[in-house]
């Protein structure tokens, strides 16, 4: 009887441990002060192979920049701006009520997520999830002990598959994002 109440004991803390896998990631993206990511995406589609390197700077509440050489996109507020540095060139558009992209998974947006079994391995959580509205399945990888994310994979039934790799730069005392002077550059907004 000892030993069924030991065992039941264990059972119950690896599930609620599982269960707060995904809430520790939440917690360490929302952390006062934000969180700045090194991310590192290598997409591959058909023939076609691409890899991409920016920073992920995330304020909190869904406020959050992704820059790359090229652009910049902004979430803010419903609100999607996207800087294209070569083309000199802004355009504000709305986010879509039920829209999900990679940026909102490494935010901790839940909504237009399924969660599926959580799984612990070698210090990481692999937590698998489906974007039913993108026809996407995926896993995400955080550090057991502190919910930090580490990867992202994601294939859809069309045979694109794309790894992300995330390395933490800055937590809680985030530096600012960097200026951009776009007083010369054209404005298009599609927000009507």
């Amino acid at each position: 009887m000892k030993n069924i109440i030991i065992i039941s004991f264990f059972l119950i803390e690896l599930l609620w441990s599982q269960n707060s896998a995904y809430k520790n990631f939440q917690s360490y993206m929302n952390v006062d002060g934000g969180v700045l990511l090194d991310i590192n995406f290598y997409i591959k589609q058909s023939k076609n192979y691409t890899e991409s390197n920016g920073l992920f700077y995330y304020f909190g509440d869904m406020h959050y920049s992704f820059d790359i050489e090229e652009q910049r996109i902004t979430h803010n507020n419903g609100v999607i701006t996207t800087i294209n540095k070569n083309t000199k060139q802004i355009i504000y558009d709305l986010s879509t009520e039920n829209g999900i992209s990679i940026l909102h998974i490494l935010s901790g947006e839940k909504k237009g997520i399924e969660l599926g079994d959580i799984i612990l391995e070698k210090n990481n959580y692999k937590i698998p999830f489906i974007l039913d509205e993108l026809d996407v399945r995926g896993v995400l990888w955080v550090l057991a002990s502190t919910g930090e994310p580490k990867k992202i994979t994601l294939e859809s039934y069309d045979d694109m598959k794309i790894k992300i790799e995330i390395n933490p730069l800055e937590v809680g005392h985030m530096k600012q994002i960097p200026f951009i002077d776009t007083s010369e550059y054209e404005k298009i907004d599609l927000r009507d």
